[in-house]
């Protein structure tokens, strides 16, 4: 690598300010750092990030569910998911980035800069899952559980336990590039009491059926339907 474009040391110091540690694989640090679109304007590199996000993307899900499960040691299955849902959404690992100050750090080529690159939802997402895995390839699994827990301590002691079993649906169908429908097929009872009908449609194909006092009640039952469906498949 060219010190004329990326001096390490002076990063990984940086680093260590700003975050508390600095790397014994420095390497590993400039990996995370390097957007995909700088090793395109720069042929002599031959790294960029996407491995490492890759590898933290899991090691990041893995250590959630971990610090979940100690934490809220009664809450059921379903709530747990939505919990780790929430944690490691786009937007949830936007603002981690920003707040160790990532989005300084990161190497962008000169059109995505030009784009707005340190600031977008993707690109930083995908800069701390690629800063969480190299840090697990440096440190260990202990370390990086321990500087999870330090940045998200305070939102998994006051994330809402409340399952919102629609967009836990809809989360769990979008990786697949699935889109739930709901179709109300029928209304009963006066308008002070009614009942609904609705049906949870996926890729053309009926999944299953909810009955509520509200549009609203019966879509949510038709989405606990659709869970129970996709856990009886994998099983």
């Amino acid at each position: 690598m060219k010190k004329s474009k990326i001096d390490i040391d002076k990063i990984n110091q940086e680093i260590g300010k700003n975050i508390g540690f600095s790397f014994s694989n420095k390497k590993l640090l400039i990996e995370a750092l390097i957007h995909p679109s700088f090793k395109h304007e720069n042929p002599e590199l031959k790294i960029d990030n996407q491995r490492l996000e890759f590898l933290g993307d899991a090691v990041l899900n893995m250590v959630i569910t971990d610090l979940l499960f100690d934490y809220y040691k009664h809450a059921t299955e379903g709530k747990l998911t939505q919990m780790r849902i929430s944690l490691v959404k786009e937007e949830m690992l936007y603002k981690k980035a920003k707040a160790l100050e990532l989005d300084r750090l990161i190497f962008l080529g000169t059109g995505e800069e030009k784009q707005g690159g340190r600031n977008k939802l993707s690109v930083l997402c995908d800069l701390f899952e690629a800063f969480v895995g190299a840090i697990y390839l440096d440190k260990g699994y202990d370390f990086v559980k321990d500087f999870i827990w330090r940045i998200f301590e305070e939102d998994i002691k006051n994330i809402n336990l409340e399952v919102d079993w629609k967009n836990l649906l809809r989360s769990i169908l979008l990786k697949e590039g699935k889109e739930p429908q709901y179709r109300v097929v029928k209304e009963e009872g006066p308008e002070h009491n009614k009942t609904f009908y609705v049906e949870l449609w996926v890729d053309s194909e009926k999944w299953s059926e909810g009955i509520g006092k509200s549009k609203r009640e019966a879509e949510i039952m038709a989405a606990k339907e659709g869970l129970r469906k996709i856990k009886n498949d994998i099983s």
